[in-house]
């Protein structure tokens, strides 16, 4: 009889169970994050951009894995922006070229970041188009309250007479809502 007890009660799990379990929770709060905030970019720079970076530097400190198939993106992408520094040698005004480049770069590093992150751990993509289409969800209201006038200063969401939502141009807003309305699709 006490055997049977004994086996019948719960094992716990090993330390180094809970704290994979835990860093890969953390790691897909911080992904989520990351891509909620991408709905948001009304002032520069835009609180993505530098959550991103940051959230890149600490992926790169504690093991963020670039394979084989990521590698040309890396390569052909940092090859684009030294042709973009090269021609910027052409140029007779420099005043916005270098936080262009910069810019660039940083998005050309942010695309090998969700590679090489997608790549080691597939199921993330489900919760990457699921925060997108919230941080969808959550700029488009605010750009249909700000075309319709909703409440005091709504208009901030609005250039032009259109929608932007938390863009600042209306050009960006309606790209950014091509993906997630395909998925939802």
């Amino acid at each position: 009889m006490s055997a049977v007890a004994h086996e019948l009660q719960p094992r716990a799990m090993p330390p180094s169970a809970v704290n994979a379990k835990l860093i890969s929770l953390i790691a897909s709060a911080a992904i989520g994050i990351g891509i909620l905030l991408s709905g948001f970019v009304i002032s520069e720079p835009a609180p993505y951009e530098i959550y991103m970076a940051g959230l890149i530097a600490v992926w790169a400190l504690f093991g963020l894995r670039i394979s084989r198939a990521i590698v040309p993106l890396l390569v052909l992408l940092v090859a684009m922006n030294i042709g973009g520094m090269i021609a910027m040698t052409q140029m007779a005004d420099l005043a916005n070229t270098p936080l262009y480049l910069a810019v660039s770069l940083f998005l050309a590093f942010s695309a090998v970041f969700f590679a090489s992150v997608t790549s080691v751990q597939p199921s993330l993509y489900r919760l990457i188009f699921i925060a997108y289409v919230v941080s969808a969800v959550a700029t488009s209201l605010l750009g249909i309250a700000g075309y319709f006038h909703v409440f005091p200063g709504a208009e901030m969401f609005t250039k032009y007479d259109r929608a932007a939502g938390a863009f600042q141009d209306p050009n960006v807003f309606g790209p950014f809502l091509v993906l997630p309305g395909t998925y939802l699709l």
